[in-house]
Order: structure tokens, then sequence, then C-alpha cells
């Protein structure tokens, strides 16, 4: 490196950091972000000063030391990113892989430009039109038509780390390819289109890198969700079949315990049998729980739910005509509502206040569609991402496919969802159109 510049490694790590930024917007940042940043871009050009300082002690002009260098610079970058959001590893390698990609998408262009024109600058038009202009170009480019649309969607931000360690793979070699070329070029004066075409096969295995990660990234975590949740749907279905045993045995039980209970009364006997005997009737007051709306799927989920609540201290009134949702299958109104009232019960069951525990249910008629109505108290503030209530729970990564599951089933059957926080109220409403479809 001893022909290597201190101030080409300082545009560089400008050019790099740069383009990392606009991979960063929506993150979220650490406690005393001001703090944190100064900390990181301190750490990072000592790391950088220091490296460059030892890397530039070897005699030998080296490409390998180069290189090696500037992904040290790039690791760095990560280490600055880290210190100033706080996310997990998969983002922090994919921001900075987009981010490296798109400078070098610039640094490819740049030079085609340059070398097909033979045009040589100096002084600031060359700091201005070379160093500066195909850098910030890119970099809005990228930003505006791939980084602005996605910023902030909670999908985007669960990374398939496979993807990301393949587009890092495939930008690795197109740098490592591109800066061999330079250096050959450099001492052996090859021929200027050797260069031009090495740097457009950059160019597009930079591209290539970013969709792999943006993309392909987000289309196979989003696959695999899918493929998640119908298999959480179809484990539901076997628990529909074994909770619809439970409640026959139930209703069985039911019938015939009222049956003996009502001649034992009608016997004479001691005050304490009586007692006894109201006792078990009071127990049986389970019947009760049993709803009949016309939808046998319903009536299970509602059933199973209301005596769960009942266990918790929890009122759930249900106001439905299950006769409106036969056109959803058995399975999936199952699943709708058991993640619906199982979100609805985790919360309310959280408030120490009994009178505040209580979930309503509607499901009725409204503007010619079906309409779903889930009510409950909810005294914690929730954050929201894509529409979509954030999971509380530390695994993040293995939690929160209860709503996603809710608005699966919600656009299978074209319909729409809505889930908003009002008043200390959380308010979910789903409709559909039957007869559209």
């Amino acid at each position: 490196m001893t022909e290597t510049q201190m101030v080409s490694c300082i545009r560089f790590s400008m050019q790099l950091l740069i383009s990392q930024s606009i991979f960063t917007i929506g993150w979220k940042k650490r406690k005393n972000f001001p703090v944190w940043l100064a900390a990181g871009f301190a750490g990072y050009w000592l790391a950088a000063l220091l490296t460059f300082w030892g890397l530039k002690q070897i005699p030998a002009e080296n490409p390998l030391v180069l290189i090696f260098y500037y992904f040290c610079l790039f690791s760095y970058s990560i280490f600055l990113m880290k210190c100033c959001f706080a996310v997990g590893f998969e983002e922090l390698l994919f921001a900075g892989v987009c981010g490296y990609a798109t400078q070098h998408i610039a640094f490819a262009a740049a030079t085609v430009f340059w070398t097909l024109t033979g045009i040589t600058l100096t002084g600031v038009s060359d700091f201005l039109l070379v160093r500066f202009l195909p850098y910030a170009a890119v970099t809005a480019l990228v930003y505006f038509s791939i980084a602005k649309k996605n910023a902030g969607r909670g999908e985007l931000r669960r990374r398939d780390i496979r993807m990301v360690w393949l587009a890092f793979s495939i930008l690795s070699i197109a740098i490592i390819i591109s800066s061999l070329v330079d250096y050959k070029e450099i001492r052996g004066n090859s021929l200027l289109l050797q260069n031009v075409f090495c740097k457009i096969y950059a160019i597009l295995c930079s591209f290539f890198a970013i969709f792999i990660a943006f993309y392909l990234s987000r289309e196979n975590l989003m696959l695999r969700e899918k493929e998640t949740m119908e298999s959480m749907l179809r484990a539901m279905s076997e628990k529909q079949r074994l909770s619809q045993e439970t409640v026959n045995i139930i209703n069985i039980k039911c019938h015939d315990l009222k049956y003996r209970i009502s001649k034992i009364s009608r016997i004479e006997d001691v005050k304490d049998q009586e007692e006894y005997i109201e006792s078990v009737k009071n127990a049986l007051s389970i019947y009760d729980n049993i709803f009949h709306t016309g939808n046998d799927a319903l009536d299970l989920v509602l059933t199973e739910k209301s005596l769960l609540c009942s266990g918790y201290d929890i009122k759930m009134s249900a106001m439905a005509d299950g006769g409106i949702l036969n056109f959803i299958a058995a399975a999936d109104v199952y699943a709708l509502f058991g993640n619906l009232l199982d979100n609805a019960i985790e919360s309310v069951q959280k408030e120490e206040d009994k009178e505040k525990r209580i979930i309503s249910v509607l499901v009725s008629r409204r503007n010619g569609g079906v309409y779903i109505h889930v009510e409950n108290y909810c005294a914690e503030p929730v954050e929201f991402e894509d529409g979509l209530p954030l999971t509380t729970k530390e695994e993040k990564a293995c939690h929160g496919f209860g709503v996603r599951s809710i608005r699966y089933i919600a656009k299978k059957y074209q319909g729409s969802l809505l889930m908003r926080l009002e008043e200390e109220r959380f308010l979910t409403d789903i409709l559909f159109y039957p007869e559209t479809q």
C-alpha cells in the first residue's frame, strides 16, 4: 500500500458511509443516539487510521493488501452502525452489503465514463465531478427507487441471513476482480476495454447483490412465513376436531347429570344433600358457556374460549350470526377467531381490575358485507408496524404469527383488516364481501 494515499481512503470511507446510511432509515436508534454516533465515528476513524498506518508499512505493492484494507473499512462501518442502532446482525450486514454495493456501482460507473471519454480533471472539478457527484447520484437513485419505498415496512426488516450472505459473497467476488483488473492495468497498461467490461460486470453483480439482499430475501422469508402459517392452520384444524369431541362430551355429561340431579332433588333427604345438589348444579353452569350461533366452528371456538375466560375471571360476550360465515372454511373460522380471542385474553389477563377484564365479539351484516368486531380493554401502549401490533415477547422472530395469520386469513377471503388502539381499548375490525368472490 505504499502508493495509496490517505485522502483516497478518506474519500472511500465517506462514500461508503453515505451509501450505507440510506438503508438505516426507519431503524430504532439507541438511547442517547448523538453520543453513540460521535463515539462510533471516533472509533471508526481511529481503527481506519491505525489499519492504514499498519498496512502502509508493507513495502511491496500488493492489490490483495488494498482489498483487505477496504474490507476492514467495511467491517468498521458495521461496527459504527451497531453503535448507533438497536438492530440485529442480519440487518447490520444487510445495510452494509447494500451500501457497499451502491458505492461500488457508482465507482464502476464513473470509471467506465471517464475511461471511455478520456477526460481528466484536477482540483475542485475532480472532487465534484469524479469523487462526489457519481456517488451522490447513484445513492439518490437507489434511495428513491428502493430504500424510500420500503423504509419501515415490517416484513422487510426481517432478513433471510442466507440471502444476505449470498449477496455479500457475490459483491466480494465482483470487488476483488475489479480491484485486480485495476492493478493489472496500472502495472501492465492492458487494453482499456478490459477494464470497461470488468466494471460493467461489477455494476451488474452489485445490482444483483442488492436484488438478492433486498427482494429475494424478502420473498424467501414471506414464503417461509406462509408455510409456517399454513402448518399452524393445519395444527389448529386438528385441535378443532379434538376440541369438538371435548365439547360433545361436556354436552352429554351435562344433560346426563342434570337429569340425574333433578330426580334426586325430588327425593326427600337431609338438608346437607340438598346443599350438595345445589353446589353440583352451580358447577354445571359450564353448560351456559356453550354457544349456538349457526356455525359449528364458531360455536366451538367461542365455547372453548368462554370456558377459558371463566377460569381467568374474564367476562366474554358474543353477539354472533354464525350462519353468515359459512363461506369461510371451518378450519379458517376456528383459526381466525382463536387467534383474535387468544390475543384479547392475553391482553385483559394483565389487568388487575377484574371489572376491566371484558371481551366483546360481534359478527353481523354491515353495508352489504360480513362484519367482525372484537374489542377488549388494553391499558398498555401498543406499537404498530405495517398495520399490525408488534409482539411484546422477547423472541420476536418466533412470535407474532398469530396476528399475521389473522391478516393472512382476511386476505385469503378478500377481506379488509383494521387493528387500532383507542382510549385504552384494542379494536379489531374485519370486513368481507363474500357475494363479490
